[in-house]
């Protein structure tokens, strides 16, 4: 019987599995992330193994899915075909997504991104190896997920419109551009400020959930920050991101636009908004009230706001953006809560 207890044992077990590969074998991963190296120089193994560690880590423990899955009700009797469209910008960021579709009883039609083709593939085949009964709940496709009952889809603002006119007559959960931010006080310690550059630098900046604009009080001294994430500066390393930076760098120097540097990251005094790889939009502020009310008028912006100021709501802590928990959903949108309102 494919229950929730089976659901959770599975994925549970999932986590055992993420866990080993990280500390050294599995064969079935191992092959899966040497492919996706190989087709998507944006995914290295570093951050494949990172992606993997923080879903195992946040996502896939027995407790912490119990006491999530407990919060609803779902019919289970009569599953729901629920089509899913996944994003390639980061490793397996679609990932959640797919748990919340099979926990809550439903059946998972994946279209895979073309950036990130083998990682959610690899995990699925080891889910069914071991709990074959879910082999009914998964379905891959290569287009367009067809004779669903519902669809989440993430793409940009553009891909939405999109989405929205293809599933017009069933209920469509879609995810549109985010950017998220930083707010600093000027009282952060060195090690908050490297955490922060976590925030920024992992998966090279391409996620919704890596910071890429920072609040700093008016005349803020820079010193601190750029010495506390001096050890990010090997990501010049990489061809893609080295390329990125020379190229923004070269269109601010034409423009003649004032940034700041260390050398591998500029600061872009901007406001707010989505910026580039490498390039990180700033913007001074005097009071706390000013960035609250940014806040409520940007909230369908942004994704997420890391912070230790005592005033910033559902802030999250420094280097914590990029290892989201069961509960910060996309967008601020409860895909649970939607997939229990399907009839």
């Amino acid at each position: 019987m494919v229950d929730r207890d089976y659901i959770i044992a599975a994925f549970s077990y999932l986590g055992e599995v993420i866990v080993s590969v990280t500390e050294g074998g599995n064969t079935v991963m191992d092959k899966a992330i040497s492919d996706s190296c190989s087709d998507n120089y944006w995914f290295t193994k570093t951050n494949i193994l990172k992606a993997l560690h923080s879903i195992a880590d946040r996502m896939l423990v027995a407790e912490k899915l119990n006491i999530w899955t407990n919060r609803y009700r779902f019919n289970t009797s009569i599953p729901k075909r629920v089509g899913l469209i996944m994003a390639g910008n980061i490793p397996l960021v679609g990932f959640h997504d797919f748990l919340t579709i099979l926990l809550s009883g439903n059946i998972a039609v994946i279209k895979p991104s073309s950036k990130d083709r083998y990682l959610i593939k690899s995990l699925c085949e080891i889910l069914i190896n071991r709990f074959p009964l879910l082999a009914k709940r998964i379905i891959f496709t290569d287009n367009k997920p067809e004779s669903v009952d519902a669809a989440i889809a993430t793409g940009s603002n553009n891909s939405a419109r999109y989405f929205y006119e293809e599933y017009k007559d069933i209920p469509l959960l879609a995810r549109k551009n985010r950017y998220s931010s930083a707010i600093l006080g000027g009282d952060e310690s060195p090690d908050e400020l490297a955490a922060l550059g976590d925030d920024i630098f992992s998966y090279f900046g391409l996620g919704c959930r890596n910071v890429s604009n920072i609040f700093v009080p008016a005349n803020y001294d820079w010193k601190l920050f750029w010495s506390s994430i001096e050890k990010y500066s090997d990501i010049l390393n990489h061809k893609g991101y080295n390329d990125c930076f020379r190229y923004r760098k070269a269109i601010l120097d034409l423009s003649e636009k004032n940034y700041l540097t260390n050398g591998f990251v500029m600061m872009v005094e901007h406001y707010p908004s989505f910026s580039s790889i490498a390039a990180i939009n700033y913007m001074s502020y005097n009071s706390i009230e000013q960035i609250k009310v940014f806040l409520e008028d940007q909230k369908d912006k942004i994704q997420c706001v890391v912070s230790h100021i005592d005033e910033i709501e559902h802030k999250i802590p420094f280097g914590f953006s990029q290892q989201p928990e069961l509960t910060d959903y996309a967008d601020g949108i409860d895909t649970m809560k939607f997939l229990q309102e399907l009839r």
